[in-house]
């Protein structure tokens, strides 16, 4: 088989809603802890990316915990509160960076922030918390201010039956841009419909989950958006029905584990999603080759503008060699960013600056 994989945000589409949504949170968490109102630039979103921090829901949450951490160092300087302060995390940076990248996301932030504190002589306690459970709507002040921007405040109300903190439409109807134009969603459709060919998305967007049952729309507003919504996608709400039933974290799962890539690979190939979910969810002894014997000598493409799905793909990939499978790899960077294109050379792809010229390659597709 001929398989594609696609990331969304940052491939299929510019996620300019979750971006505005992000640098509107750090301002608030600048505004919440005193250090002030705090400016995110571009580049420093880019900065995360290229880190493999690639959700916002972490970003935002590491963002607040180094403005205290400033804030108990003395850092901050006085400023009038009509000022903006540009928010400094070169150190933040540098303390994700010497993480494996393998760690998820989440695991790699709570490291370099529990390393900074150190640095720092500040007690680890007062940050912990924040990063740690900054995918908590109970518990993360940052999580609600973004989801209530990216929903709407009337989608955020119905879902999380939660007061609304402000009066919004939803950031993502507002400002997210179709990168994938028209003409090559409908040739990856007709593509993708043929004997032997195969397609899926793998995103860690919040989604709907197995047969629309619990996740939120970010997902399925993003696969609308570009036309692709006929194609199968593996999810944030897909891995989360999964760590449920399993009783593990949904970490164990996500990009970059092998289990996403192998998921989105069963479930373009034409497993059910359940099915799919629960194969990469059995014990490595439980796992039988025999059902997986059709992918052999199988190519799998993957176009990404972050290092994780690279990573989820590769250890997916030498998992089905170790199994006698030979499955050929080929991976694709999207970007323009000179940061983010390196860190995907890094991990072996070729970079392109859009979407659209690597489905024009006659070598790609």
């Amino acid at each position: 088989m001929d398989i594609l994989l696609f990331d969304m945000d940052g491939v299929l589409l510019k996620p300019w809603g979750y971006h505005r949504a992000l640098q509107k949170t750090v301002r608030l968490a600048g505004i919440a802890t005193g250090f002030g109102e705090a400016l995110l630039a571009d580049e420093q979103i880019a900065q995360f990316e290229a880190l493999g921090i690639s959700s916002e829901w972490h970003s935002s949450a590491l963002c607040m915990a180094v403005m205290i951490l400033e804030k108990q160092k003395g850092m901050v300087r006085k400023i009038k509160h009509s000022q903006s302060l540009i928010l400094n995390l070169e150190d933040l940076f540098e303390a994700i960076s010497a993480q494996p990248l393998q760690d998820s996301a989440l695991l790699r932030g709570q490291a370099a922030i529990k390393a900074l504190a150190t640095k720092s002589d500040v007690p680890v306690d007062l940050v912990r918390g924040l990063v740690a459970e900054s995918e908590s709507i109970q518990y993360s002040p940052t999580l609600n201010w973004f989801q209530e921007l990216i929903l709407g405040s009337e989608d955020y109300t119905c879902i999380y039956q939660k007061k609304p903190q402000f009066r919004t439409e939803s950031f993502l109807k507002l400002y997210d841009e179709r990168l994938l134009n028209e003409v090559q969603a409908n040739k990856v459709l007709r593509w993708a419909d043929r004997s032997q060919n195969a397609a899926a998305i793998m995103t860690n967007r919040p989604s709907r989950g197995p047969s629309e049952l619990a996740g939120m729309p970010d997902a399925k507003m993003g696969s609308d958006l570009v036309g692709l919504a006929a194609l199968p996608l593996v999810g944030k709400g897909e891995l989360s029905w999964l760590a449920a039933r399993t009783g593990r974290q949904i970490e164990r799962f996500s990009k970059p584990t092998w289990s996403h890539a192998m998921a989105a690979i069963l479930v373009a190939s034409g497993w059910l999603m359940e099915d799919s979910l629960m194969f990469v969810g059995k014990q490595p002894a439980e796992k039988e080759s025999s059902a997986l014997k059709y992918l052999h000598n199988s190519k799998v493409t993957v176009f990404e503008d972050t290092p994780s799905g690279l990573v989820a793909l590769q250890e997916s990939s030498d998992l089905l060699n170790g199994m006698g499978i030979r499955v050929e790899v080929q991976k694709i960077g999207i970007t323009e960013e000179v940061t983010k294109q390196s860190a995907l050379s890094a991990q072996g792809a070729t970079v392109y600056p859009d979407i659209n010229q690597a489905l024009a390659s006659p070598d790609n597709f």
